[in-house]
């Protein structure tokens, strides 16, 4: 199994680069399953779904106005086209919402009794859920990053099987999922939807993205012009994937995925979880797809001035920094930090993306974690990845909070003052 740390010490290896080497600071994600056997991956059975026309993406507009079909006589009945809802739509390198700009105030979220197993069947707590979303809110956020699993999505179903029925999410884990659309609706956030996590890296190749195209098509529908979700994420960190499959079957999968996406719900955003270590070696592969770019940031808060330079250098778009963070705690160096410590990155990551105006940030994490719950699969022992929250296991705020509330509460309120 290709843990997190064995990547990390791959890609120094390979780069030999100090940058590399520096970013590498306990990337909070999901452990991939390892690969099947070649008999697994038979899906002989399965139909292949023909491969969607790519769809070339411009950039978005403003929500169009509803159309109205004019009377011709006097007997004859106006009729007007219901409005299409609000989405989050983009102008230059910035985003906006109900025509407004819209700074991304976000967060990653796992509920603290329940990481990595948001919906799960026997794991989904709305009230949980609220409970922590609202704690977020008080600090000034309009945004929440989570993650649909692919495997638990299933019914825990972890490696494909041949089979002649279409593997479709599981109907209470998408009920879950849209409870949670309610909650973060009652509270004004907008939802940045991850999709395949936890994925097996199987799926990349051609032979299997039958499966993730029927996955897909129930999945993706009944959420098509949702005003609540601000966009897809088409996955977290695939880029990983790229050391053991190849860059050019992981752009394929995601092109072919896009595509399809694009078909079944042509009005919602779409990126990648981008960890980008590669420094925008893919952007030219990735562009005519995606509509904005995101990177992951676990390096050195003083070094993030110069890659944000770099990535205006490479984009018009708007880069999103996705997820940054800093441990207060576990057993290493990555976690040999105070709180203090924390919130003083914290304030310099902020101020820089201020500096700089860029489209905001989603940071890591919301909460902290109890020993033996973090991880996919859980790590039994305590680790860093249990001491990314800004808000301690007893909901107390940790001295970041001031620091986030301070940059967000008045952009928060600022908007909405706009918009009332």
């Amino acid at each position: 199994m290709l843990t997190r740390r064995k990547f990390l010490k791959i890609l120094a290896a390979t780069c030999g680069s100090a940058f590399m080497g520096a970013c590498a600071r306990a990337l909070p994600t999901s452990t991939p399953t390892p690969l099947p056997s070649p008999q697994a991956l038979q899906i002989a059975a399965l139909q292949p779904t023909e491969t969607p026309t790519s769809v070339a993406t411009s950039t978005p507009t403003l929500t169009a106005m509803p159309t109205t079909t004019a009377t011709a006589t006097a007997t004859a009945t106006a009729t007007s086209t219901p409005a299409l809802p609000d989405l989050m739509t983009i102008r230059g390198d910035q985003f906006f919402y109900r025509g407004t700009r819209f700074p991304v105030n976000g967060f990653n979220y796992y509920p603290k009794m329940h990481p990595w197993r948001t919906f799960n069947l026997t794991d989904w707590d709305p009230r949980g859920a609220e409970q922590e979303l609202r704690l977020a809110v008080g600090l000034g956020a309009n945004t929440v990053r989570t993650f649909i699993d692919y495997p638990f999505s299933l019914g825990e179903n972890k490696t494909p099987q041949p089979s002649q029925v279409v593997l479709e999410p599981v109907k209470q884990y998408v009920a879950n999922f849209r409870e949670f659309l309610d909650i973060a609706g009652r509270l004004n956030l907008q939802v940045m939807v991850t999709l395949f996590d936890s994925m097996d890296w199987s799926i990349y190749r051609p032979e299997n993205h039958a499966i993730a195209e029927q996955y897909l098509k129930a999945l993706i529908p009944p959420f098509a012009d949702d005003p609540r979700i601000m966009c897809w994420d088409l996955q977290n960190e695939p880029d990983r994937a790229i050391v053991i499959v190849g860059a050019s079957s992981v752009i394929s999968f995601f092109r072919r995925m896009s595509a399809l996406v694009r078909q079944l719900d042509p009005r919602h955003l779409q990126t990648i979880g981008w960890i980008d270590r590669a420094r925008a070696r893919y952007f030219e592969d990735l562009e005519s797809f995606l509509d904005f770019w995101t990177l992951h940031f676990y390096d050195k808060a003083e070094r993030l001035n110069e890659l944000v330079k770099f990535y205006k250098t490479k984009t018009t778009r708007p880069v999103l920094l996705q997820e940054f963070g800093l441990a207060t705690g576990g057993p290493g160096p990555n976690g040999n930090n105070t709180e203090q410590d924390q919130a003083a990155h914290y304030k310099t990551v902020l101020t820089t993306l201020e500096q700089n105006n860029m489209c905001g940030s989603v940071f890591w994490t919301l909460m902290d974690f109890p020993q033996g719950l973090a991880g996919n699969p859980p790590s039994p022992n305590d680790s860093p990845e249990n001491h990314f929250g800004v808000f301690r296991l007893d909901y107390s705020e940790k001295p970041v909070t001031a620091v986030i509330r301070d940059f967000w509460k008045p952009r928060r309120e600022d908007y909405f003052n706009q918009i009332s």
